[in-house]
């Protein structure tokens, strides 16, 4: 048997192992510092963040990791600090430190251990989309001839599907099914033109 895969939750530490240098933003940041923030509150978001960790000095960016899907915060962020001891202080202090009762987990990250693309879109206010409403228009508009025929003959291929599966089990059962009312393609009808019974 295969080895089941476990889903990861948000994780207390980053890795510092070497990576690509050009990838990195020591280049262009030296003397700033990179702090990641895990286990963030639900309702802990990009505001209050600031807010909260302004405290200890100017915060330059901040990026608070969100699903692509929902939207919703994945629990964990990234905060660049103008100074490089303000980070490191902040790494230290709230570390452990119980907010709206979860366990921060924070940690110092060097500069030349932070992906260039780690603030890519921090600059940019979140926007939440409303996916439920973007799917229930997509759903709801009208469909081409072409759309409507592949729906007929996915709906025609599950009922006769189905039907060999009630015949299989011994059960003498006929309905009308959606065969009957299905709506037929159209088709291209060529008149012949008659002949000319009478010469002009």
């Amino acid at each position: 048997m295969g080895k089941r895969k476990l889903q990861t939750t948000t994780p207390d530490v980053l890795s510092l192992e070497n990576k690509d240098n050009d990838q990195m933003l020591d280049k262009d940041y030296k003397g700033m510092g990179v702090v990641y923030v895990g286990h963030i509150p639900k309702n802990f978001q990009e505001k209050e963040m600031r807010s909260f960790f302004e405290q200890f000095g100017d915060i330059l960016k901040l990026r608070l990791s969100r699903s692509k899907k929902t939207a919703n915060s994945k629990g964990y962020a990234f905060i660049l600090y103008e100074n490089e001891e303000v980070a490191r202080i902040v790494a230290t202090t709230m570390n452990d430190y119980i907010l709206c009762g979860r366990l921060l987990k924070c940690q110092y990250i060097p500069m030349n251990r932070v992906h260039k693309d780690t603030f890519k879109g921090s600059s940019r206010p979140f926007k939440k989309i409303d996916w439920q409403a973007r799917s229930k228009e997509v759903r709801n508009r009208i469909k081409t001839t072409e759309e409507q025929q592949i729906t007929v003959k996915r709906l025609l291929k599950k009922e006769k599907v189905r039907r060999r599966n009630i015949a299989a089990l011994g059960i003498d059962y006929e309905f009308p099914g959606y065969a009957t009312i299905a709506p037929k393609a159209s088709q291209k009808i060529t008149f012949q033109e008659e002949e000319e019974t009478e010469m002009a």
